[in-house]
């Protein structure tokens, strides 16, 4: 381990065949391999270039996000897609859709009066509304239905059950129609087949929408059938147009009756074509008059065909009556002639067995004071018969048993 020399093995030639060795010859490397060396070779130098020169590829990105939101985003508001807006407002915060309030004023506040909005409204904020926000716009035109003692289907009721209706059974002068432009009034009075609970015996049109003129019917039995007083059909049938040309009348039998004919009757149906649209047919018997009316509403509208502003809930006979009046005053009268009141023996044992005390002390103080200072007696005692049973329409048969 720590000499000075090493052994070194020598080799000397001496001679083809004579010596005790012989140097062999190394085989050469299999060309196999060197063939697939350099075909994978070329194959990744391939690769390397294809990659290199593929269009876009220094900003090839891996993380598989469906945009780029750096991509165009300068000219974003054109440049890009609906979705791309979308996708990189909600993940990038970019492309975002900002929606600018107008503060230009309106012309009509379409929240104010809405629930009034077809009696109420002008006809310019109805076209405003409508046409910009679906409110106020025109409404078909309703019917109200008055027959018998009598029943009344307002403009609000829903479908035509005359379980529904509301009454008024006292005698008097009424509002059926009331507002700036139409006036429709009516007189209920008592028959000897109604036991003196009232039915409607005269009704009159007028208002602005005629210009000055009054159209006015009552039963057979009166003979009122005029235009301004005035007897205008010497037959029948017969037809009468204003000299204006503004409205007809005719008196034919032609007319579904709301209710039944009456024994002994002859049908007839005087019936108004006005202004506005307005239909009003009157069945004509012999002691009381059936009627309907077909209109839109008009402004301030109310009376006991309701106030037309889609809700039957405030169409009561009481509530009618806080509204406007237990009956109609009499500088307010268009009705010819004057009213005869009558409360019968039945309706008054009726309403002390029927109506509630307090109901009666209520009714009372109401009639009292929606009739005025002082008013009559039978008067009053009518009006109080109907806060008590204004929703009752079977009142006739239950004062049947009051003989």
């Amino acid at each position: 381990g720590r000499g000075n020399y090493i052994q070194e093995t020598t080799y000397r030639y001496v001679g083809a065949g004579c010596g005790e060795f012989e140097v062999v010859t190394s085989k050469p490397a299999g060309k196999l391999w060197l063939f697939m060396g350099g075909g994978i070779g070329v194959l990744l130098l391939i690769v390397i270039m294809v990659l290199v020169l593929l269009p876009g590829s220094q900003t090839t990105t891996t993380t598989g996000l469906p945009y780029d939101c750096s991509a165009g985003f300068v000219s974003w508001q054109t440049g890009w897609s609906i979705s791309k807006k979308a996708w990189c407002c909600a993940n990038e915060n970019k492309g975002c859709v900002v929606t600018t309030l107008s503060t230009t004023a309106e012309p009509y506040d379409c929240n104010a009066g809405f629930p009034n909005a077809i009696a109420g409204w002008s006809p310019a904020k109805k076209n405003y509304c409508c046409t910009k926000y679906s409110k106020g716009c025109a409404q078909p035109p309703k019917k109200c239905t008055l027959w018998g003692d009598p029943h009344v289907i307002s403009f609000d009721q829903v479908g035509d059950a005359k379980a529904d209706a509301l009454s008024f059974y006292g005698d008097g002068d009424f509002w059926l129609v009331k507002s700036t432009t139409v006036s429709i009034q009516g007189r209920f009075e008592g028959t000897k087949y109604t036991e003196g609970l009232a039915a409607t015996n005269q009704v009159v049109v007028g208002g602005a929408f005629l210009k000055g003129h009054k159209i006015e019917v009552g039963t057979r039995e009166s003979g009122v059938l005029t235009v301004d007083g005035q007897a205008v059909f010497a037959s029948f049938p017969g037809t009468y147009n204003s000299a204006d040309g503004s409205f007809i009348v005719s008196y034919t039998a032609v007319g579904k009756v709301p209710d039944v004919i009456p024994e002994g009757n002859e049908k007839r149906v005087v019936h108004m074509e006005l202004p506005l649209g307005v239909i009003v047919d009157v069945f004509q018997w012999n002691n009381y008059i059936d009627l309907e009316i077909t209109m839109s509403a008009q402004p301030g509208q109310d009376g006991t065909c309701g106030n037309f502003n889609g809700d039957f809930g405030d169409d009561k006979t009481d509530t009618i009556m806080q509204r406007i009046g237990a009956r109609v005053a009499p500088a307010d009268s268009l009705l010819s002639g004057k009213a005869y009141i009558e409360f019968t023996p039945q309706m008054e044992k009726m309403l002390a067995a029927e109506c509630l005390a307090a109901t009666r002390a209520t009714a009372n103080t109401e009639c009292a004071t929606l009739l005025g200072a002082a008013p009559d007696k039978k008067l009053l005692q009518a009006c109080q018969f109907d806060v008590c049973f204004g929703a009752n329409v079977r009142a006739r048969s239950h004062a049947k048993t009051y003989h």
